[in-house]
């Protein structure tokens, strides 16, 4: 609290920036910043340094220049070789950020900081920390690190200091009376204050920044390559910035000027980390945030460990349970939450299973909040994918009141979590063991996978585990990272717990109940090789107790049917001349098959090639240099759409998307776009840009924030976003974007649960129309045997989960198997077809046909209608009875 004080006296001295902005919506009286107009945001006073005000006419916004022709080819050029890794849709994030250490390399941490912060760290003395950061950790007794977060009485030199510089304009600036000249603003966040507190500023005014010239003239450069990607107006950053997340302390102070007491609130800001949280006036925060903190604060701590009630103590949920806001659970899930908190009062670790968009995380937040309900006030730990973790808060945040946090980070802003968020202190500021300040800890499975000892040292009564498939690996690090957790109770949600073998399954069994199922090699030997209807049954009854899992059909008759049309398109005349090369220059590899280990690598190496190519072949390394250069001398290069017709017509499954992506927008959908390969992303975006199509984009580099941020964008109701480009595996988990119909799979995954995943992003509970599905296959090329391949193992899961009946799909074990070398070759093998065929005019006549024949042609179409069946277990209300018959026993 003493640090918090002193910031206090700095600001009461008008030693930081303390005014409130004016041209803010609801500044008089509503404190929300949430739909703040970014570009009218000026300070009137409080701060320490003395600037001028801002041009009277600041809103007749003058646009810089437009660079050169020149200039603009060059930057064209520089993206199609360059291709860009995501689309970020504030100018704020384009990497624009400029600070006085950018140039200056990261310092290692000396041997007595290490030492300090190894009671935090576990010890991790490897780690490397900023030379900022080493001088803000200071350790309290507790262990914990107490920072600081505030610069104490900034100089006017410091104080001038630009961290980002975000937007410029051109605005007239009255030199003498009647006369006007062109004036340059820059749009600028000062270090160490918060974006409410941005403004603009012209040159001299920013002058007191002694390195400006060398941040604007970076800023200018990449001003100038953003006017070519965004052909919007963007607003300089994401508003969320200048919205209150939370509040993390308190401190009271007195104004020194005229002695009236002075209150400021620590403020994490909406979608930026902890370590960007910043003091400002309570005159500034939002009324609303200010009384959850003081719950927060008030709350009583459990000092005393709550035993898990009896078994006998359980009673079902009545229907029509009412959660926070009026939120109600459809039936299904009301009797999903019955079976689940039936297995935590009778200690039976468990995997909810529902296919995706049933509701598996509203089902688990229902049962922690019940738990809660019967005095067990937590901890409770829920780990999931990056991509996830904002969701999970946010319906957290609607169906409940616990105090739900979300651990991830960076070192420091993991820091300040420990220090403000997660542990009780007494008066003396002291720690109180066992006392927690929340309920709930969300985290990524990459938290767990770094050494994170205090995690470990927490006791927690209950952990979800989401997307859990990541388990099937016996073998893998984080198993063995969850082993040394403290888990009293534990839960899996996934929508696929059988991928590929029954060795998988096993992986999780254990995991859940490591004496029920000690060991593998017995468990094989009874089920490894599902050839019987008795083995199929015996291997359910063994699941039953454990397990939960209903279909879509079970629960939603009237769920919207899915419609998939498998299009086969052609190689064209570019890709058929790759495709032979990559064949050829392979041949002595081919030749020798998969007779010897040694030769697989090769083997996998040159499908990987024939995928590039089938995809697109300026995947190909140098393949596009090539390709422009040598249209250059058929096609006028001069042409504004030389490029673009360039990039469409290289390759068949492009050809296809522009002719149905016009057909689609024309009636009203929106699309989602999955692919394997970022770089295969990246030709899309290119494409997207110039056809002026607007879209979002995820793919595994984009951060979780930014994540959640696109989603809001496409799915809000009066979006204009067309497309959503994604990286299958990695938006392909636990997301909803049910405002799109209709789903292309460009490329498909050797898996085809990982397809089923990136479908169910839109065909899902709460889906009002009929879903269609564009799979892109290359016709006679090796990737339609691989899907044909792939499919089967589709099989395993319909065996044991799906079908009761026993009928020859459970006879697929030797089928379902990852790819032999055997099935390598043969892929290949079969695939060289495309290159040898006689129809050199098939890749020409594909590109001439309007989307109509092509569909009419070229497609299969299947229909999945909701048949209410399918589902290997009892729905609900059947186990319902069951397990209170076992209560009574």
């Amino acid at each position: 609290m003493a640090c918090a004080e002193k910031k206090g006296k700095a600001k009461a001295a008008g030693g930081a920036a303390v005014g409130t902005p004016v041209g803010v919506a609801g500044t008089s009286g509503s404190k929300s910043k949430s739909k703040a107009k970014i570009n009218t945001i000026t300070l009137v006073g409080g701060k320490k340094r003395k600037r001028n005000a801002s041009s009277d006419h600041s809103d007749g916004d003058l646009s810089p220049a437009s660079p050169s022709k020149a200039l603009e080819e060059d930057m064209l050029a520089k993206r199609r070789s360059n291709r860009q890794v995501k689309r970020k849709k504030y100018t704020e994030d384009l990497d624009i950020k400029i600070t006085d250490d950018e140039d200056e390399p990261e310092e290692d941490v000396d041997v007595t900081t290490t030492a300090a912060v190894a009671s935090i760290t576990g010890g991790a003395a490897g780690q490397l920390m900023g030379e900022q950061l080493k001088q803000e950790l200071q350790l309290d007794g507790d262990g914990l690190s107490s920072m600081q977060f505030f610069v104490e009485n900034p100089n006017e030199e410091d104080a001038a200091i630009v961290d980002k510089v975000l937007s410029m304009r051109l605005t007239k600036k009255e030199v003498s009376p009647g006369h006007y000249i062109n004036a340059e603003e820059f749009f600028v966040k000062y270090k160490n204050y918060s974006y409410m507190h941005c403004e603009w500023a012209t040159l001299e005014q920013l002058e007191r920044d002694k390195r400006i010239h060398q941040k604007l003239k970076r800023f200018k450069i990449k001003h100038a390559q953003m006017r070519l990607l965004l052909q919007e107006e963007e607003e300089p950053f994401n508003p969320d910035y200048v919205e209150v997340d939370r509040i993390l302390d308190e401190s009271n102070s007195v104004d020194k000027d005229n002695g009236e007491p002075v209150v400021y609130y620590l403020v994490k800001w909406c979608s930026l980390p902890y370590e960007d949280a910043t003091w400002e006036l309570r005159e500034d925060v939002d009324e609303d945030k200010v009384v959850e903190f003081r719950k927060i604060q008030d709350r009583q701590p459990q000092l005393k460990r709550t035993p898990r009630p009896q078994a006998a103590a359980w009673k079902k949920l009545e229907e029509f349970r009412e959660y926070k806001s009026g939120n109600v659970l459809r039936e299904y899930q009301l009797e999903g939450v019955n079976w689940l908190l039936f297995n935590w009062y009778n200690r039976q670790n468990c995997i909810l299973a529902d296919e995706m968009g049933l509701g598996k995380t509203i089902q688990s937040i229902s049962l922690l909040s019940e738990v809660l309900g019967a005095g067990v006030q937590g901890p409770f730990l829920v780990i999931a994918p990056l991509s996830t973790i904002t969701n999970w808060e946010r319906e957290f945040a609607t169906w409940t009141d616990m105090n739900a946090i979300v651990y991830h980070g960076s070192l420091a802003s993991r820091q300040m979590i420990q220090q403000y968020e997660m542990y009780c202190k007494d008066d003396k500021d002291h720690l109180i063991p066992g006392a927690y300040k929340f309920e709930a800890l969300i985290t990524t499975f990459e938290m767990i996978l770094s050494d994170c000892p205090e995690l470990r040292e927490i006791s927690w009564r209950c952990v979800i585990i989401d997307e859990a498939h990541r388990l099937k690996n016996r073998n893998c690090k984080l198993l063995d990272s969850l082993k040394m957790l403290d888990l009293e109770h534990k839960v899996l949600l996934t929508g696929t717990p059988l991928q590929n073998t029954v060795e998988e399954l096993f992986s999780l069994l254990h995991f859940l109940e490591p004496a029920q199922f000690s060991s593998e090699s017995e468990f094989l030997r009874d089920f490894g090789d599902l050839k019987t209807e008795e083995q199929v049954q015996k291997l359910q009854a063994i699941l039953k107790p454990m397990m939960l899992r209903r279909l879509k059909e079970d629960v939603e008759k009237n769920l919207a049917p899915k419609q998939e049309t498998i299009i086969e398109v052609e190689l064209t005349d570019v890709q058929k001349k790759y495709y032979r090369a990559i064949l050829e220059r392979n041949f002595s590899f081919l030749s020798m098959g998969a007779t010897s280990n040694s030769n697989v690598p090769n083997l996998l190496n040159t499908m990987m090639e024939l995928r590039k190519c089938c995809n697109h072949p300026y995947l190909i390394t140098g393949a596009e240099e090539s390709i422009v250069a040598e249209l250059r001398e058929v096609y006028d290069p001069m042409v504004p759409d030389f490029h673009l017709q360039a990039l469409v017509r290289s390759a068949g499954k492009l050809v296809l998307l522009d002719k149905l992506l016009p057909r689609l927008k024309a009636g009203g959908h929106k699309v989602l776009i999955f692919s394997q390969m970022v770089r295969c992303l990246d030709i899309l975006e290119d494409y997207l840009i110039n056809k002026r199509y607007l879209y979002e984009r995820i793919d595994g580099r984009v951060r979780g924030n930014l994540r959640q941020a696109a989603i809001d964008r496409f799915s809000k109701p009066d979006s204009d976003r067309f497309v959503f480009l994604l990286c299958t595996r990695a938006g392909g988990l636990g997301i909803n974007l049910t405002a799109a119909d209709t789903c292309v799979i460009f490329d498909s995954d050797w898996n085809p649960q990982n397809d089923l995943q990136a479908q169910a992003r839109c065909h899902r509970i709460g889906q009002s129309k009929a879903v269609k599905v564009y799979r892109l296959i290359t016709r006679n090329s090796y990737e339609r045997e691989m899907l044909d391949k792939a499919s089967l193992k589709l099989g395993l899961d319909r065996a044991v989960l799906q079908s009761m009946s026993g009928n020859k799909e459970s006879n697929v074990n030797g089928q379902i198997q990852q790819f032999s070398k055997k099935e390598i070759e043969d892929l290949l093998r079969k695939g060289a077809y495309a290159a040898i065929m006689d129809e050199e005019d098939e890749g020409s006549k594909f590109c001439e046909e309007d989307i109509d024949q092509i569909l009419q042609r070229r497609a299969t179409t299947i229909t999945i209608e909701s048949e209410g069946k399918g589902s290997t277990f009892s729905k609900g209300s059947i186990l319902c009875a069951h397990y209170l018959s076992q209560c009574v026993l």
